[in-house]
């Protein structure tokens, strides 16, 4: 079963709609956008995990990590759908994802680790099914951002400097959450905007873009199923 248009169109968005109440299946409550400030005393965006609970999905999580961890093709390839999406130039399906799990210009199998140990998150998508996103705030509108100006800090207590080394005097920090990128730049420590409006620079090895590679599951007739590991929008 392909990924609907629908459904893949909010997904590339990241868009999703707060659920009301919890499912029969267990499918979480979203928090209200304003109110992700106060989802994880360690920062906003912080990884969580809103797939274990959910019937099928759990399974599919657990079963993701062990094919991970042990760069199992074969086990991976019964997770995902025949027809993964894996950019937005036409390239998709199993023959052409088991290439990029190990081809140098792609790790997929690297990048899909990094995305999965970010958490899970569950949303409805506008077709009024669900779909789930690892890293999980990919499947949330909780980032009022262009995408492409979107970093995540990925880590407690990161610091924010006043100029862009090492050296350069801390002035804040940054635990956890969403900021702009000022400017692109290939250097060490790159500048960045805070949810707040402090301006300064990150250490660049602790930002992760919000396009980044995701990986994205949607519940089929035969039940969850991987139909995406991409990344831009």
């Amino acid at each position: 079963m392909r990924l609907s248009a629908v459904t893949l169109g909010s997904v590339v968005l990241g868009s999703a709609f707060a659920l009301a109440a919890c499912t029969p299946t267990g499918l979480q409550v979203d928090p209200p956008s304003g109110s992700i400030a106060a989802a994880d005393p360690s920062g906003p965006l912080a990884p969580r995990d809103e797939c274990s609970p959910v019937s099928g999905l759990g399974e599919l999580q657990t079963a993701l990590r062990q094919a991970v961890t042990a760069r199992d093709a074969d086990a991976l390839r019964a997770l995902v759908d025949p027809y993964v999406q894996l950019d937005f130039g036409g390239g998709s399906g199993w023959p052409e994802l088991r290439r990029r799990l190990i081809a140098a210009d792609y790790r997929l199998w690297d990048e899909i680790e990094r995305a999965v140990a970010l958490g899970c998150g569950v949303s409805r998508s506008a077709d009024g099914g669900s779909y789930a996103s690892w890293p999980w705030y990919f499947s949330k509108d909780v980032i009022p951002l262009d995408p492409y100006e979107a970093m995540i800090v990925t880590g407690s207590d990161v610091a924010l400097r006043d100029g862009p080394s090492a050296d350069s005097p801390q002035i804040g920090s940054v635990s956890w959450d969403y900021v702009r990128l000022k400017e692109y730049s290939d250097a060490a420590f790159v500048p960045v905007v805070t949810r707040d409006g402090r301006a300064g620079y990150v250490d660049a090895g602790k930002l992760r873009s919000l396009v980044d590679y995701r990986v994205v599951a949607d519940k089929t007739d035969s039940g969850w199923k991987i139909m995406a590991i991409i990344a831009g929008d």
